[in-house]
């Protein structure tokens, strides 16, 4: 049950997220691209760029920019109290209407809605963005705590960086500060300290560099502190972040793991790897305290490694015992045939109940849609069947996608998806 969150990946993929890749590949500038330095995992050199070239095409950085606003708009010790100016709230006021209704959140804000079995307004999602993120809250004597200031923003714990999971704001502090925030408000010596990351290498294994969706680093931070006009030394003995999603990206995840009463997993599938979304809320549980991934190895199982059949990337809309309707599930496809892929991509379906189903009337459907109308098949309980696909309805994207299976009263029985990364291998069957 980890679909939701590749596709929630998937949507901000199209709209404002960049697409990873390792510094020595080449990257779109349509669509924009994130380098992860290759030599990551080789290499302790303090100066090393984890991040080494970012970009943003023009018609995606209202987001990015309006996020940058808000960096100096906290106090980078944790015990210090917070003071929101007219200016200060306007920006949050700004940024929140701005990305509450972008394609990553109308994604996670839907899949709560279907779990939930409630309809939840735009305001009502506007403000529960709010609650979730921005509201203050007090714990282990700090007065004035937030979701945004902790994972996008970064906090000072002692000698010690708290959060800062957002890649975005660690390309900026490390070597482009200038663009990250407002000289003026340090002061003009230290503006100019534009290198604020000192790195310490990695604590990753090989295998994550091959998914730079993510990384997981030690380094020093010269924090800025605004209100004393100073940096702070800082130290990460390890941090982990995803790389490439915006900011609306990044919390319409972290707004799906923390949302309370559906019970939303824990376990994520984005883009071929497997991460353990760790979470913690405020002391009340209204909050949210701090959201990062922990990778976990590879979810692609014909690799042979990190095997866990639990896990799999589909959603069951209903309990499957509640009827012969919620008793079939896709449980296999191939998205890339070797060759040409019209009349060669697959789609196997199996029948979990103990009775035999009828799929006369129910149909496939693909993430742009094109649907499929299954032909009268009954197929009888632990059965297999296998549907071709001819290419002129449904088709499976090699970038990837979503297959969904509705029943006659146009019901949903089940729904998976499939990372970009799972369907590179031409000729491979994914296993959901």
């Amino acid at each position: 049950m980890s679909g939701i969150y590749q596709e929630i990946w998937n949507a901000d993929q199209l709209q404002n997220g960049v697409v990873a890749i390792l510094s020595t590949d080449e990257g779109s500038q349509d669509s924009g691209f994130v380098k992860v330095n290759a030599s990551l995992n080789e290499s302790d050199d303090q100066d090393l760029r984890v991040l080494t070239e970012v970009h943003i095409p023009q018609d995606k950085r209202k987001t990015y920019d309006l996020c940058r606003k808000l960096f100096n708009n906290y106090s980078l010790p944790e015990p210090m109290p917070e003071f929101d100016t007219p200016e200060e709230r306007q920006e949050v006021h700004d940024f929140v209407s701005a990305i509450v209704d972008t394609e990553p959140m109308k994604v996670a804000r839907k899949y709560i809605e279907r779990e939930t079995d409630s309809i939840i307004s735009l305001e009502r999602w506007h403000n529960t963005i709010v609650e979730m993120w921005f509201r203050r809250f007090s714990s282990g004597g700090d007065p004035a705590l937030s979701g945004f200031e902790h994972v996008v923003v970064g906090e000072q714990e002692k000698s010690k960086v708290q959060g800062y999971h957002f890649w975005w704001k660690y390309y900026l502090d490390d070597g482009f500060a200038r663009e990250g925030d407002d000289g003026a408000a340090l002061g003009s010596s230290i503006s100019d300290a534009e290198d604020r990351i000192t790195y310490h290498g990695s604590k990753q294994d090989d295998l994550q560099l091959q998914f730079p969706e993510s990384v997981t680093i030690s380094y020093r931070w010269q924090a800025p502190d605004y209100d004393n006009h100073e940096l702070r030394p800082l130290f990460k003995k390890i941090g982990g972040f995803f790389v490439g999603c915006s900011v609306e990206g990044l919390m319409a995840l972290g707004t799906v793991r923390a949302y309370k009463g559906i019970e939303a997993p824990h376990v994520a599938i984005i883009e071929g790897a497997r991460y353990d979304l760790k979470l913690f809320h405020s002391p009340n549980g209204q909050h949210i305290r701090t959201f990062y991934p922990v990778f976990k190895g590879s979810a692609d199982l014909s690799e042979g490694v990190n095997r866990d059949p639990v896990i799999n990337n589909s959603i069951t809309a209903d309990n499957l015992n509640s009827g012969n309707s919620f008793s079939v599930r896709i449980i296999a496809a191939v998205v890339n045939p070797a060759g040409d892929d019209r009349g060669f991509e697959k789609v196997t379906l199996v029948n979990v109940s103990p009775q035999e189903v009828s799929l006369s009337g129910w149909i496939l459907e693909d993430k742009n849609k094109n649907i499929l109308i299954l032909p009268e098949k009954t197929i009888l309980s632990g059965e297999f069947y296998t549907v071709s696909l001819e290419g002129d309805n449904v088709q499976l994207s090699n970038k990837g996608g979503e297959i969904r299976l509705s029943n006659e009263r146009e019901k949903l029985i089940h729904q998976v998806v499939y990372s970009k990364a799972q369907a590179r291998q031409q000729g491979a069957v994914i296993l959901f």
